[in-house]
């Protein structure tokens, strides 16, 4: 048949073909057929709501963790605004904490102007004075008061016109010569400045820095209390030493003298104290990590010292002008009786 060499080649086709696709390798005797690797089975994720609660972090230790950060984050905001401020006053042309500067007292515009309408005041007043003076000297016999006598009177008559019209230039001496002082005992900063930052995370650190910075503050409002003090008595100081002319009215002179003097050369003694408490504290504290927190705790102390120092000096500091008022009247009454020849009356006795 034609047809049966053709099915004889198709079959030998498709027995060759199976040979190829899939060779089957005999077992050698002796050795164990291979394992075959199985999927293990997957652990059945725990089941009820303990289970899942094992999976979730604490709570407490959560809302715990937010709690802090949330508080170090505010209590970084507020250090960083209030170390901006302090340090911008520290940086700029108008640091009134380390000086008085020039601009913001004597030579202001304005302190200059009310200073010239107090001036005016003074000299208008002064003719009152020197009646009053008169007064003095005439019915001080028959009071048995310790008034001047006619040749008391002239001379302060005299050098208080003179202090009256040039109040000016002698306050802006005492001015200077504290700036002078300041300067002359170096570049004074705040103690432990570079160290109260809030770089760190740790609540404690942010804490110590912003009772440093808060310190700080505090000391720069007083400087600027103290700059408008000083302000003020520079414009009444004509009227204030016009009241040293005479003897009812000296208290108030001797007043404002002392005022105007602590609060000039007050500053001094805080720079001296800040400049001293910053020395102290680097050699005291390495710079190290580790110490950075007792740094900044050193450095309120010597900030809380500084606020205390004019209340330490307040009470303890005595009429500033008295020497040069009385050498300068002195002076000028010896001149004036003749080459300084005593009278009886200050002999102890009474003509």
């Amino acid at each position: 048949m034609k047809a049966a060499p053709l099915l004889v080649l198709l079959a030998g086709a498709l027995v060759a073909l199976l040979l190829t696709a899939s060779p089957v390798r005999a077992q050698e005797p002796g050795v164990d057929p291979a394992p075959i690797a199985t999927a293990e089975p997957s652990p059945a994720p725990p089941s009820g709501p303990g289970g899942l609660l094992r999976l979730l972090p604490d709570p407490k230790e959560w809302v715990a963790e937010v709690f802090n950060r949330v508080l170090v984050n505010l209590l970084q905001g507020l250090a960083d605004a209030l170390h901006g401020l302090v340090g911008g006053v520290l940086g700029s042309a108008l640091n009134f904490i380390t000086q008085t500067p020039p601009s913001g007292s004597y030579a202001s515009p304005t302190v200059q102007g009310l200073w010239g309408v107090v001036r005016v005041i003074a000299n208008a007043a002064f003719v009152l004075v020197a009646l009053w003076g008169g007064f003095n000297v005439t019915l001080r016999e028959g009071l048995g008061s310790p008034y001047h006598e006619a040749m008391d009177l002239f001379p302060r008559l005299i050098l208080g016109a003179l202090l009256v019209n040039t109040s000016l230039s002698w306050t802006q001496l005492a001015i200077d010569t504290n700036n002078a002082l300041c300067s002359a005992v170096g570049q004074a900063s705040l103690p432990a400045w570079e160290r109260a930052n809030t770089a760190s995370q740790a609540l404690v650190d942010v804490l110590a820095a912003l009772i440093y910075l808060v310190t700080s503050l505090l000391l720069l409002l007083q400087a600027l209390m103290r700059l408008a003090l000083v302000d003020v008595l520079l414009v009444v100081s004509p009227l204030a030493l016009l009241c040293w002319t005479l003897p009812q009215t000296q208290g108030w002179a001797r007043l404002w003298s002392s005022t105007f003097f602590g609060a000039v050369f007050t500053q001094f003694v805080q720079v001296l104290t800040l400049k001293l408490g910053g020395s102290l504290l680097t050699e005291l504290t390495p710079m190290a990590a580790d110490s950075a927190l007792l740094a900044v705790l050193l450095g309120v102390a010597v900030l809380v010292l500084t606020l205390k120092v004019p209340s330490l000096m307040r009470h303890h500091l005595d009429d500033g002008l008295g020497f040069v008022r009385y050498y300068a009247y002195r002076r000028m009454a010896g001149k004036l009786e003749g080459a300084g020849t005593p009278t009886p009356a200050r002999q102890g006795g009474r003509p």
